[in-house]
């Protein structure tokens, strides 16, 4: 049997002077404008996330070669440098916000924004320029391993926020860092969300977990080699049914790793 491979592609910042706190997530302009055209010269036709969970769940035909495009966190540069080359070329995608980092709203005391983000009053421009809105927590915390009261209430205040902005539903959301596991997916599915997505590196397909969707990460290190592999299905695996053993081996790390550091007696370094 033949497994039809679906590239999701999960962008951060696009830009020419990203700030450290991003390391390698992110792409050049010219980079980015190159992946645009490796997507229309392979005829490829995008489609949001939500698209893609009703067509399947509908059993609709998708197109003959779709892909995904997404962005994670609420950079400004999603709105003023991605968006605009998307329109230009009739493709859309999803942006997940990260309701606490967007600017005018004010950040929790300890959170620090990794970037110039998007303004609270920009998110509808969002939509306006064809990209669907989803929710990606409210902190950016590893919801995995914290309090569960916490990661529900993460998952649940940054739907409501943009909600509220929006004036409509809120459907998709995306796990902060691809950290997941069962608890949280059920907390997604009680806020009233339709899908979630996960990072995994991998190619998703009509099979796939519609509460950890797969994505490949592109960052400055990626060629473009390698992405017009990807959208020909090619050079990632395809996502399994399953968690991965190391994913699970290192979630137990990162629970010991914030017990630990609670722990520690106050003015000693965690």
């Amino acid at each position: 049997m033949t497994i039809r491979r679906i590239p999701i592609l999960l962008y951060h910042s696009v830009s020419e002077q990203p700030p450290a706190a991003l390391g390698p997530f992110y792409v050049t302009t010219a980079a980015f404008e190159r992946h645009l055209e490796l997507i229309l010269e392979g005829g490829h036709q995008a489609i949001t996330v939500s698209q893609l969970v009703d067509r399947l769940a509908n059993h609709e035909h998708l197109p003959p070669h779709p892909v995904v495009i997404t962005f994670d966190d609420g950079f400004a540069d999603t709105l003023e440098i991605a968006a605009p080359r998307l329109w230009s070329r009739r493709l859309v995608g999803t942006v997940y916000l990260t309701t606490g980092y967007l600017s005018g709203g004010g950040l929790q005391p300890g959170v620090i924004a990794p970037g110039d983000m998007l303004p609270w009053g920009r998110v509808a421009d969002l939509e306006a320029a064809g990209l669907e809105v989803g929710a990606h927590a409210h902190t950016h915390a590893h919801l995995d391993v914290m309090p569960r009261a916490q990661a529900r209430e993460e998952v649940r205040s940054s739907k409501a926020l943009l909600e509220e902005s929006l004036g409509h539903a809120v459907r998709s959301f995306a796990y902060p860092h691809g950290y997941t596991d069962p608890f949280v997916q059920g907390e997604v599915q009680a806020a009233g969300f339709d899908s979630a997505c996960g990072v995994r590196n991998a190619l998703s397909h009509a099979l796939d977990d519609r509460w950890r969707i797969a994505r490949l990460t592109v960052r400055a290190d990626t060629p473009a080699e390698r992405v017009a592999a990807w959208l020909r299905g090619e050079e990632a695996p395809i996502a399994g049914p399953g968690e991965a053993l190391q994913t699970r081996a290192w979630r137990g790390l990162r629970r010991l790793s914030r017990l630990t550091s609670r722990r520690q007696p106050q003015g000693r370094p965690a």
